[in-house]
């Protein structure tokens, strides 16, 4: 019996891209979520880091692979991945746009 034995990064990154600059998106979004602490004070303030990462980190970069489903649907060889991380570098340019304007 054949067992495949595939590292955690084969599974979350994809395949023909460098894992450093996926790796180093999420930090840049992890930080940047920081910034949020001057919003409030105690729990509050880690209410909106944790609200920050949650809309960087997992809602924006969902609804961008969600949108994505009929291309591939259309198109096999799309990997829906690259769609998850496009999501999340969308997501990092409108929080920083979002730090600079809105105050």
């Amino acid at each position: 019996m054949a067992t495949s034995s595939k590292k955690i990064t084969d599974i979350i990154f994809p395949k023909d891209l460098p894992n450093g600059l996926f790796i180093a998106l999420i930090i840049a979004c992890l930080l940047l979520g920081l910034s949020y602490l001057r919003h409030g004070t105690g729990l509050q303030g880690w209410l909106h880091v944790f609200e920050n990462w949650l809309l960087m980190l997992l809602i924006i970069p969902t609804a961008t692979a969600t949108v994505a489903l009929p291309f591939k649907y259309r198109d096999p060889t799309l990997e829906l991945k690259l769609t998850y991380y496009l999501g999340m570098f969308v997501a990092f340019l409108f929080t920083l746009a979002k730090l600079r304007y809105w105050r």
